[in-house]
């Protein structure tokens, strides 16, 4: 994610999100890095988790909304 910073491509694939924040004292820093990834996807974006996490669960809570 810190390399994509500044570049945009067509799919963007974040495996593991359920695993994130990784360090939980710097949690606002890697959201905003997460956010970053996220907004490098021109088209298409996959994001995997197979377990909950603050940031599974604020994904979830958004998409609700928009549906």
């Amino acid at each position: 994610m810190h390399s994509s910073k500044g570049l945009e491509f067509e799919a963007v694939c974040i495996p593991g999100i359920g695993y994130m924040p990784y360090s939980y004292g710097k949690a606002e820093s890697e959201l905003r890095l997460f956010y970053v990834a996220m907004t490098r996807a021109t088209e298409r974006l996959l994001l995997t988790a197979h377990r909950s996490s603050e940031y599974v669960q604020r994904i979830q809570a958004g998409l609700q909304i928009t549906t």
